[in-house]
């Protein structure tokens, strides 16, 4: 009984060590269909009860044998739910059964919801879990119920399949039915339904930079920190020419691109500017095109 005490909980040492190895986070059970192979055992707890010498387990060959279908979901990310139906093939003539007829030998049928707690999420490669519940069946013509309690391994393909091993004791509460007994599954759960959506937060909306202010972003501004004009990048056009201060050879006075926006310029200063004006180095007047008024015969009167 100790050995095999120890065994168990070297599995479940085990169990724990592969599961610090490959888990990656928590992460609830989706909805599951298994189906096992059950064995049962109904001597050994007797025998320990009644013997001081030999207490032995019953041997494999020994054990009623069945399956079992089960459906499992979980409920938080350590704690699922499961129901199992199970079908065994009883040997009922055996007296250590329970106060049934020596000739009646049949079919058990058992419903059996359950907790079952994990330490770690689900998507362990490898997770031990402790399982309680009720369950209630049908004995040749007899009804009982037990109260299970045990230890699982979990064994994680991929979460798409999963490989399920239970041992259990399940304490009879209908003794003159069916007297405690030792449990034992091996089953595979494959997932069933689709994925649950994830719901993914909003992002969070963008910061906008704006030190000057002027209602353009740091990242558009060429001038961050002067406010400007969206139409000049955020630059600031002291004179309203259209040329941004930076560019403006005369930002303070109007002028033309032509000349880096300084006016067109007057070099005889006769207010007509050089582009218009015929003789722009000698002062004159607007109706000669900016040359003086002629003086013909040069007699000095115009």
């Amino acid at each position: 009984m100790k050995q095999k005490l120890t065994l168990v909980l070297a599995m479940v040492g085990l169990a724990a060590g592969a599961f610090a190895q490959n888990a990656n986070g928590p992460k609830k059970k989706p909805a599951l269909f298994g189906i096992h192979f059950n064995a049962l055992d109904i001597t050994t707890p007797e025998t320990f009860k009644n013997s001081n010498n030999n207490r032995t387990f019953t041997k494999l060959k020994d054990m009623d044998f069945g399956f079992g279908l089960s459906y499992w979901k979980g409920l938080t990310n350590t704690i699922d739910f499961s129901t199992k139906a199970d079908v065994f093939f009883h040997d009922y003539a055996n007296q250590d059964r329970g106060d049934v007829a020596a000739d009646d030998n049949g079919i058990g049928v058992e419903i059996e919801p359950s907790l079952n707690f994990r330490p770690y999420g689900d998507n362990a490669l490898i997770a031990p879990f402790l399982t309680a519940g009720i369950g209630g069946g049908y004995y040749s013509s007899k009804w009982g119920a037990y109260a299970p309690a045990g230890l699982g391994i979990q064994v994680n393909l991929q979460s798409n399949s999963y490989v399920l091993l239970q041992a259990q004791y399940r304490f009879s509460l209908t003794k003159d039915v069916l007297k405690d007994n030792l449990f034992y599954s091996l089953g595979i759960a494959q997932r069933i339904g689709k994925d649950e959506p994830t719901v993914q937060a909003p992002p969070p909306p963008p910061v906008i930079v704006d030190r000057d202010g002027d209602g353009i972003n740091d990242t558009d501004d060429k001038c961050p920190d002067t406010p400007g004009l969206a139409s000049l990048q955020g630059c600031p056009d002291t004179d309203g020419d259209g040329i941004a201060d930076g560019d403006d050879k005369c930002p303070t006075v109007k002028g033309v691109a032509k000349y880096q926006g300084c006016p067109i310029p007057d070099t005889d200063g006769d207010g007509v500017n050089d582009e218009e004006d015929k003789c722009p180095t000698v002062a004159g007047v607007a109706r000669y095109q900016g040359c003086p008024i002629p003086d013909t015969d040069g007699d000095g009167v115009n």
